[in-house]
Formats: structure tokens, C-alpha cells, sequence
């Protein structure tokens, strides 16, 4: 969603409240895929506070449906965005100058929660703390029911007696 500041940018100390829709529907990032849920809102307040300088208010909560580490279950997260930043135009050494949310006279609002949103994306996600995980053996959600599969992991140091055992193993 891409909102034209002209007007904003043109007339001192002018403000104005915006409230959007967050359209996308998915979040990529490296190499992953997180689904948006529900339809989010952004609002948003933009204020002209000197000659090309604005003043935002953001407030935002996006809620992902991140996948469980040991289960791979859905397990929803809900991120609240909540930023006051100001932003000058001419400044060129200012991080969110060289960010690419704002284009022009246009700020692209699903950039710039992207860009709030993505670092904090936990590293790990646990859809309980106690999850029990997959079976490596049959890949039953061991959480839901009980595979009854031999869940004994052998030595891999004795790897080579073990073959030593099944080759000679009368029969």
C-alpha cells in the first residue's frame, strides 16, 4: 500500500491519520515462507514538522503463523509494531534514508513494517514447551498419538561392530 505525502510534505505542520489494510499475505524471508493471519490494520499518523521532515507514528499488529521446530504444527505469533520516528528527506546519511520504504513522495507501508517485523521473528518456535516432536523413524506427530516405534538411537562409534555382528550372526 503506497501513500502519497505530497500534500503532507507541502504544508507546515500539516498531519494526517491513515488506516490500511496490511495486503500481504505471506512474508518472505531467507529461503522461508510465513503466512500473515487474519487482516491486520496499520494506522498510521504522519506529521510535517519543518521543511522536509515528517514525523511518524506507526502501530500495527501482525500476527504470522510461524512452524514449530520440532513438530512442524502452525503455531501462531503476534508481533506488535509500534514506532515514532522522525524522518528528514535531505538527510542522506540517516538509516531510514537508505532504507527503500519511502520512494519519491510515496511511503510504502508494507515495506515498512517488513523491515520493523522481520528481525524480530523468533530464531526458535516451539508450539509448547514440553513438544514432543516428530518420529524420525515413521514421522508421527508425537504429541498427538504414540507411534510405538523403537526410538533407541544406536552408538555411531559401534557402527562398525554392529556390521561386524549382523554379518556373522547365525541364523
Amino acid at each position: 500500500m503506497l501513500i502519497n505525502l505530497s500534500k503532507i510534505l507541502s504544508v507546515p505542520s500539516y498531519k494526517d491519520d491513515f488506516s490500511v489494510p496490511f495486503e500481504s499475505e505471506t512474508i518472505e524471508f531467507m529461503g522461508s515462507s510465513y503466512r500473515v493471519t487474519g487482516q491486520p490494520l496499520v494506522k498510521l499518523r504522519v506529521e510535517n514538522i519543518g521543511k522536509n521532515q515528517l514525523h511518524f507514528l506507526v502501530q500495527a499488529d501482525i500476527t504470522l503463523a510461524l512452524l514449530c521446530d520440532r513438530c512442524l504444527e502452525e503455531v501462531p505469533w503476534t508481533c506488535p509494531i509500534r514506532l515514532d520516528k522522525e524522518y528528514d528527506k535531505s538527510d542522506r546519511d540517516d538509516e531510514w534514508n537508505q532504507e527503500t520504504f519511502i520512494e519519491g513522495n510515496n511511503l510504502d507501508v508494507e515495506r515498512l513494517i517488513c523491515a520493523e517485523l522481520l528481525p524480530k521473528i523468533p530464531m526458535k518456535v516451539l508450539c509448547k514447551d514440553d513438544c514432543k516432536g516428530i518420529c524420525p523413524v515413521c514421522g508421527t506427530n508425537r504429541n498427538k498419538k504414540d507411534c510405538g516405534c523403537d526410538q533407541s538411537v544406536p552408538d555411531p562409534r559401534m557402527a562398525a561392530i554392529q556390521d561386524i555382528f549382523n554379518n556373522f550372526k547365525e541364523v
